[in-house]
This record gives structure tokens, sequence and C-alpha cells, in this order.
């Protein structure tokens, strides 16, 4: 089964996250990192930053979409004098599912989840819902990320999108991560801190080792 990486916002760890989910689970067979859409450019794109992070087992493929502005999707299209075709992202979807069905996709979102991918509305949440694929969601662990994790959680659940769990980044609250659980009755899994930054491909070993050690995301790896 494919997987989506959701953020509750930008920048909250969403490739590194992604990064330490695919070391984590590279045993469990054949796994590919996938980031459709991708603002940032060619020296910022995070397929490449991934790619220096992760075991040589594990398949990166080409963006759908790639501009150079670090904004968000619409703008950036706009900017190009383009626009996204949210079709073409899910008809790459399943070309890549069709291409190796025995083959996990990890897929990265850019953004929150109501981030626009069109001028004319088109929700990240949508392109989500319309895969059928679950998610896992990226939360920060400071303040004000309980109101932002249950806010992500009510539009993915609003729209019958299954959650895998909360990935919670940053230093320990233990406080909100159990917040998180009892009010977003979801399991959270902490991601383990990382020695530098950006992180060394030790340092991306190293936490996978320490991930998910109750294996809230086993399943959806090991069928």
């Amino acid at each position: 089964m494919s997987l989506w990486v959701l953020g509750t916002d930008t920048n909250v760890g969403k490739t590194v996250t992604s990064a330490v989910i695919l070391e984590r689970y590279v045993d469990a067979g054949p796994i590919a990192y996938w980031k459709p859409i991708s603002t940032g450019g060619d020296d910022d794109r995070d397929r490449t930053t991934l790619s220096q992070w992760v075991d040589s087992r594990i398949e990166i493929l080409e963006e759908s979409y790639l501009f150079d502005p670090p904004v968000s999707p619409h703008l950036a299209a706009r900017l190009a004098n383009t626009q996204i075709d949210p079709e073409r992202v899910l008809s790459n979807l399943v070309g890549h599912a069709m291409a190796d069905p025995d083959r996990i996709l990890l897929i990265e979102a850019a953004g929150g989840v109501l981030v626009p991918i069109t001028d004319d509305g088109f929700l990240t949440v949508r392109l989500v819902q319309e895969s059928t694929l679950p998610a896992v969601v990226v939360a920060r662990s400071a303040l004000g990320t309980i109101n932002h994790t249950l806010l992500t959680l009510e539009a993915l659940r609003a729209r019958r999108i299954e959650v895998a769990g909360v990935v919670i980044n940053g230093p320990p609250n233990e406080e909100n991560r159990r917040a998180i659980e009892k009010f977003g009755r979801v399991s959270t899994i902490v991601l383990p801190a990382l020695d530098n930054s950006p992180p060394l491909p030790e340092n991306i070993r190293d936490a996978a080792r320490d991930f998910d050690t109750d294996g809230v995301l086993a399943p959806y790896f090991t069928g």
C-alpha cells in the first residue's frame, strides 16, 4: 500500500520524516519516494536532498511539476505562466503504481493539506482524497501544534481520508503529544532528535532505528 506524507504547515519536517520512514521500512520490500509537486528549484528540490540521505535501494522518482520560487504551488505555476493539472498528477500516480505493483510509494505533499494547487481552488487535500490513499501527518511539537494538528485531522476525516498516524517533530513535549492523541483520536510517533541540521545520512539511519518502535506504520509497509 502507498502512503501520503502530509504536514500541518510548510517547513514542518515532511522531507526528513519521509527519509526516516523510508530508512525504517526499506527492508519491507521495494519502496520509492515521490514528491509530485515541488517548489524551490533545482538546488533546493527535496528529492535531491533525500537521495543524499537514504539507502540506495530506495528509488527516487521525478516530480510531475517542479517550480523555482519557494511559494505555494498555485502561485508558483502562475509565475511560470502555466497551471498544474491534478489529473496529470493522479495519472502519474497510477503509472508509478502499475510500473511495479509490489512497490510501495511514499508520496510527499507540498505545504499543508489546504494549500491550493490551482487558482480555481483545487486543494492538496482533494488530491489526496481522489488518490484514495491513506496519509501520515507530520506536526511540530511546539506551542500551537494541538490546534494545527486537530484542524488537519478534521480536514482529512471530513473527506474520509484514512489517517495512519501523526509524526511529531521537534523538542519533546509530552503534554502536546498526549493532547493530540486524546483529542485527535490518533496514534502518535515521535521523530527521534537529529544531531545535525541539515542531518547527515548516518543521522537519518540512527533516527530510523529508534523510529516507530511500536509499529504504528508497519501495516502500511508489510501488508
